[in-house]
């Protein structure tokens, strides 16, 4: 009976292949394709496909950088390092959607592009993302207490002069910052900054283009079921772009997007969509942890999918995993001695093995491919000699509290109450254990966490931080005195730091900047104020007939430079065999070696 269901549960999102067409696998249920709603990462990296922003990251171009996206050239900057001058290419047009009758209507002006910006800052939308412009755009503070005072549908006041937008004609605008940010062109590239067609919201309501998009992107929506796919087909009115470095030669004359359709399957059961890549009806299938240590335990993929042309690519998150300490804990805050003898005695690399190898060890928050980097060139070893020393020095010699002769007790918070958090904490119980400390692991639903982060109930916590983009302060920010009670959960706070960093703020990539930069993270080591874990790496498998395909941290930007050679695909699958456990477990390899 339950290998009936399986079949019947594969029959369901087994997609119906077509020409030019590629398919995918999304773990969890889209919500929203609208940018001010989209939060979540599958909704991120999907509202991309249906909407387009001012400026765009090169996909190729590492260290990262920004080109033009629906500018005509990448924004003049002002003397002060406060206003961007921009100007839309011409001839841009929304896609065909029930709002705009005709091509007038769906001329992209810049009048969307001030009215996208409001939506997201408009209170009476709860957007999760208005940090992007929160304290940027000049007046955007002020634009937000007043849209709380009108009524659900009443957009009259978004006329109104914003000293940040100043709309010079449809074609031209500057945005202006309440202070010079040299991240803020980044979160233009964010898809969340994507252009909404202001016609198209204002007339089918604003909240109906979480379903029906009103942009113009690569690809227009065209079929929605809950929970089971979506599907996306070409736009063939997308701005005129081309990709010569293409590995089709036919591809690199072909105006972007390169595939008709791609089409996502929502599927939550990692099993399902893994059979459904071995059968080739997925053209890229993400490798868990669980799974990983079989298929390419040693680094390498087993032979069994070498030889069906499967690709294995190891991609290192732009994501720093941290322990964190509270500045505001009567225990923690003053001693620093305290919060280095638990920095000694945290055993990374039993974390790395944990995680089965899909693990960086960390030498400082930034990741690599960004200034601030620092490799960790020899794995940390817990000393517990110098933890024992250090413990002397915060005043609990052995691990005891001097106020009642027993071991210190420190609590030690997680956002998750899965397996995998248990055993975390159970490690981290283990490793301050060999220094004389009680460490009491608390498990938390991702509310309850966040609620006391917010609130400071805490000593330890472990958690993570995904960067937005690739600039080094994007991480920092985490430790700015005046993103306490958001970001910088730790309350961490110190007037050099501050120094430094809205100093930084004000340079654009520069030798001075770095050296600000590599200043902070030192402050941030000798202050202790994070235990630095890792940087995770996640393992994705492709068949070599999807092209074009190369990692990178901002997943949502590749979609339109994919492309299919559909004549390989037909003739490997038509080879394909059932594989066996042997093979899959990688059994057979080693009973020849």
């Amino acid at each position: 009976m339950k290998i009936f269901l399986f079949l019947i549960i594969q029959l369901l999102f087994l997609p119906l292949l077509t020409a030019g067409s590629l398919y995918s696998a999304s773990g969890g249920g889209v919500k929203s394709l609208d940018p001010a709603l989209a939060d979540d990462l599958a909704g991120r990296d999907l509202t991309a496909l249906c909407y387009d922003t001012l400026v765009q990251y090169d996909y190729l171009a590492r260290p990262y950088r920004l080109i033009p996206g629906m500018l005509k050239k990448m924004p003049e900057l002002s003397p002060d390092g406060r206003s961007y001058y921009c100007e839309l290419q011409e001839d841009l047009l929304f896609a065909p959607h029930p709002a705009l009758p005709d091509k007038k209507s769906r001329r992209v002006t810049a009048y969307d592009v001030k009215f996208s910006i409001l939506r997201i800052a408009d209170s009476r939308h709860h957007s999760p993302v208005y940090w992007l412009y929160r304290n940027r755009i000049a007046g955007i503070g002020d634009f937000r207490k007043k849209s709380a005072g009108f009524p659900p549908g009443d957009y009259s006041f978004y006329e109104e002069n914003i000293p940040g937008i100043k709309i010079l004609d449809e074609q031209r605008f500057i945005l202006t910052l309440e202070h010079p940010d040299s991240g803020f062109l980044y979160l233009l590239a964010m898809p969340n900054a994507g252009i909404v067609s202001r016609r198209a919201a204002l007339a089918a309501g604003n909240s109906s283009i979480s379903r029906n998009p009103a942009g113009s992107g690569p690809f227009i929506l065209q079929e929605w079921i809950p929970n089971l796919r979506l599907k996306f087909i070409r736009n063939p009115e997308f701005r005129k772009e081309f990709f010569p470095q293409a590995e089709s030669v036919a591809d690199r004359k072909k105006a972007l997007p390169l595939l008709d359709s791609i089409e996502i399957s929502q599927i939550r059961q990692n099993m399902t969509a893994w059979m459904l890549f071995l059968q080739g009806n997925l053209d890229i299938n993400a490798l868990d942890k669980d799974n990983c240590d079989t298929l390419a335990g040693s680094g390498e993929l087993i032979m069994a999918l070498r030889k069906r042309s499967v690709i294995l690519d190891k991609i290192p998150e732009f994501e720093i995993r941290y322990v964190g300490f509270n500045f505001n804990d009567p225990v923690l805050k003053n001693n620093i001695f305290l919060r280095r003898a638990l920095r000694e005695a945290y055993n990374i690399q039993r974390r790395v093995k944990h995680a089965s190898n899909m693990l960086i060890p960390a030498a400082g928050p930034i990741p690599e491919g960004i200034s601030g980097f620092i490799p960790a060139l020899r794995p940390h070893v817990p000393d517990l000699k110098k933890a024992a020393e250090l413990l002397k020095l915060a005043g609990y010699p052995g691990g005891i509290d001097p106020a009642n002769g027993k071991p210190l007790q420190i609590s030690f918070d997680q956002a998750g109450s899965s397996v995998n958090h248990r055993q975390m904490g159970e490690l981290a119980q283990d490793d301050f254990r060999k220094i004389g400390i009680e460490l009491i692991p608390a498990l938390n639903s991702r509310p309850r966490f966040t609620d006391k982060l917010r609130r400071g109930q805490f000593q330890l916590f472990r958690y993570s931080w995904i960067g937005d983009y690739p600039d080094a302060l994007n991480f920092l920010q985490l430790f700015y005195s005046r993103n306490r009670g958001s970001c910088n959960y730790c309350g961490f706070a110190d007037a050099r730091f501050d120094k430094l960093y809205e100093k930084a703020l004000e340079l654009n990539d520069s030798p001075q900047r770095d050296k600000l930069i590599a200043d902070m993270i030192k402050l941030l080591d000798e202050e202790c104020v994070w235990i630095w874990e890792g940087f995770p790496i996640s393992f994705a498998l492709h068949y070599s007939w999807l092209e074009n395909f190369i990692p990178h941290d901002f997943s949502f930007v590749r979609w339109k430079y994919l492309s299919v050679n559909e004549q390989k695909r037909s003739e490997m699958k038509r080879k394909f065999k059932p594989l066996s456990f042997n093979e899959l477990s990688g059994r057979e390899e080693k009973h020849h070696e």
